[in-house]
């Protein structure tokens, strides 16, 4: 986006806020007044979103940079992932969800991060070394979101409030991946088990449910995977192992890294792409580095049947 174009915009979200407190809003309110804003985007924003969304003639991961003005000063970083935004930090999650609004409905759960429509992306202490968004210091490894849950999102966004130069963004398309036909057809058998992300508050006795992590077509698969919580349904299973062990490998070398900057948005497929975030410094004195998130369900009638933004 030109930089003419981000004054223009934040100047919009700022007229449709009006000095209103977007942590009163109900999720369904705050999901409302993002429609509002999204056809005050640019033109070409909007164009290039739904061809993203109808075709993904570029892969399925997405790029937007510049949405942010240049003189735009956010509050200190948000010092954990479910708290509210203040300040321009509510401009910023709004022109996130009036963006990922055109891919389907935003969601959270209510075992994670207090169900918050869009949560934080940043350090908290004593968090440094977990697989979760609150680390730092430790490497947060290939993940989709949620692999656990038959009901993940389609699509997640990540804006970039502040950045760390060190802090690389990682994702790998799963139809890149080479795999030898028989670690293929492994993969595509339900013989893996994914345990719960440790983000979520949930019960210590959940479920195992029978895993495949590769599904769909040949030409367009779609994958399940967590680095740290994935393991063999079977411990003696050696095939399943081997063959989850050369998708690790296949992953890592089909990655691509960005380094996100104030005002990049990033989109992906959450059913065909993996991601991960390089290690970095945390300093924990308001300037670390901040992104936002937002999950998105892109089938209207799965969201009906869900009854709410806010599934269990």
């Amino acid at each position: 986006m030109q930089p003419r174009d981000a004054e223009e915009l934040w100047a919009e979200i700022a007229g449709v806020i009006d000095n209103r407190d977007l942590s009163k809003f109900t999720p369904d309110e705050f999901v409302d007044l993002a429609l509002e804003v999204n056809p005050k985007l640019p033109v070409d924003l909007r164009r290039y979103v739904t061809q993203y969304r109808r075709y993904a003639p570029d892969g399925d991961v997405v790029l937007l940079r510049g949405l942010f003005p240049d003189n735009v000063e956010f509050p200190p970083t948000a010092e954990r992932p479910y708290q509210p935004q203040v300040g321009l930090a509510q401009n910023a999650a709004l022109l996130l969800t009036s963006v990922t609004v055109m891919l389907g409905e935003p969601f959270n759960y209510s075992t994670l991060y207090e169900g918050l429509i869009v949560q934080n992306m940043v350090p908290v202490r004593s968090m440094e070394f977990t697989q979760t968004s609150q680390s730092s210091t430790g490497m947060l490894d290939w993940h989709c979101e949620d692999s656990f849950r038959d009901d993940r999102c389609d699509y997640a966004g990540l804006i970039s409030l502040r950045g760390d130069p060190t802090a690389a963004s990682k994702y790998a398309q799963v139809k890149d991946v080479k795999l030898s036909p028989q670690h293929e057809a492994v993969l595509r058998e339900p013989r893996f088990h994914c345990r719960p992300d440790p983000a979520h508050v949930l019960p210590p006795d959940h479920p195992k449910r029978p895993l495949a992590l590769l599904t769909g077509s040949v030409a367009a698969p779609e994958i399940a995977y967590d680095t740290h919580h994935l393991e063999v349904m079977d411990p003696a299973d050696t095939e399943a192992a081997e063959a989850l062990h050369a998708l690790g490998v296949g992953l890592d070398e089909v990655a691509i890294s960005h380094v996100m900057e104030p005002g990049d948005l990033l989109m992906f497929d959450n059913k065909r792409v993996v991601h991960a975030r390089t290690p970095f410094a945390a300093r924990f004195d308001g300037k670390d580095r901040w992104l936002m998130r937002t999950m998105i369900c892109s089938s209207a009638l799965t969201f009906r049947r869900w009854g709410g933004r806010i599934p269990d």
